[in-house]
């Protein structure tokens, strides 16, 4: 069986949530084990489940494992889609009631779990009373409030940098300014402002965000960054060889054809048109670093991100959908499944050295 690329970004979601989870579970019973004995002044470790540390954190475990999984589940496949559109308080008072049932049903599954490594010379109603309702359980509660709100809000921000941008951002990655080789892909509407005038602008924007999210799932497929929204152009960048690997940059705009192929009747029923579309893919060196001091972001720059920007706008010229540059097609000029045809060696725009360009169509 295929599973969309959209189930596989958001299934990561779920396995990454579920481990850090287990993580902060595991350091939040190590902590909440540390006790203090006034009478002597000494600190002491105290384990409520089974007979020691080990058995204790392997059944206090079970607890953020299920809700990983469940509740991570829910949150990354249901609810986020859901709370969309709804201001933060609303958001928050929604995740909130999640929330209670949630880690109140998983502190119960833990507590009855417990109850039955507990002492044998208490019976087993009192046992669940003991676990369930105390101080540590209000503590617990507490904790894992803030726990769940602190990834639901950096899910909303990892949406809003993009894949691997916060990632880096919280790295430190590109603190300082490094050299690296990508390849782009400029994906640039045809006749988009005759569009926004036949169909309105109210329309023409919902026509583009629904483009832009049918986009996503081919992007996400052959692993390629959103760089940017401009407009009614989409950026995306590969590390030069997760692009060259298995042609992965000619293959993401074939799919986003395909894609908007699937869903023609959408956009001609909802916006009255299909939206067509051309695209420049070329590869070079940029330098890529954080910038910003209220609002950070990583950006590139470099001399292939205006070579780029030149090659999509001269797809009109040669009327054609796909133009890449004469690095790109030595790389990938056997790749089975496309054809490559010279077009020309222009002199690009701001510059004084021709760039071969080739068009690349399904063979």
């Amino acid at each position: 069986m295929k599973w969309q690329p959209e189930f596989v970004y958001k299934a990561k979601q779920v396995i990454v949530i579920t481990i850090c989870w287990m993580i902060a579970g595991i350091v939040l019973e190590l902590n909440n084990a540390v006790n203090y004995d006034p009478a002597t002044g000494k600190h002491f470790l105290h384990w409520i489940f089974g007979k020691n540390a080990f058995e204790h954190l392997v059944i206090t475990s079970i607890g953020p494992l299920a809700g990983g999984l469940i509740a991570g589940s829910f949150i990354v496949f249901y609810q986020r889609e859901k709370v969309k559109g709804k201001t933060y308080l609303q958001k928050l008072f929604i995740h909130s009631l999640l929330y209670i049932f949630f880690v109140t049903l998983f502190i119960v599954i833990v507590g009855i779990i417990g109850a039955f490594f507990g002492p044998s010379n208490i019976s087993f109603t009192q046992k669940i009373k003991s676990d369930l309702i105390s101080l540590r359980v209000l503590r617990l509660l507490l904790n894992w409030y803030f726990i769940v709100i602190l990834t639901i809000f950096i899910l909303d921000v990892s949406e809003k940098y993009g894949t691997g941008i916060l990632k880096n951002l919280l790295l430190g990655k590109y603190f300082e300014p490094v050299k690296e080789n990508r390849i782009f892909m400029f994906l640039d509407l045809t006749s988009s402002t005759t569009i926004a005038e036949q169909i309105g602008d109210d329309k023409y924007f919902r026509m583009i965000r629904f483009f832009y999210s049918v986009a996503n799932q081919a992007i996400l497929k052959y692993n390629g960054e959103i760089y940017q929204y401009v407009g009614d152009e989409i950026v995306v960048s590969w590390p030069k060889h997760e692009g060259l690997h298995g042609a992965n940059c000619l293959r993401c705009f074939t799919a986003i054809m395909d894609k908007v192929e699937e869903n023609a009747n959408i956009f001609k029923n909802d916006y009255g048109v299909v939206p067509q579309f051309k695209a420049g893919i070329h590869s070079g060196d940029v330098i890529t670093g954080e910038i910003g001091i209220t609002k950070k972001d990583i950006v590139y720059s470099g001399d292939v991100l205006n070579a780029t920007a030149r090659i999509v706008s001269l797809c009109n010229q040669y009327k054609q959908k796909l133009v890449v540059s004469e690095v790109i097609y030595n790389e990938l000029k056997n790749t089975k499944g496309y054809r490559f045809n010279y077009l020309d060696s222009p002199v690009l725009r701001g510059k004084f050295i021709k760039l071969a360009l080739y068009s690349v169509n399904p063979a």
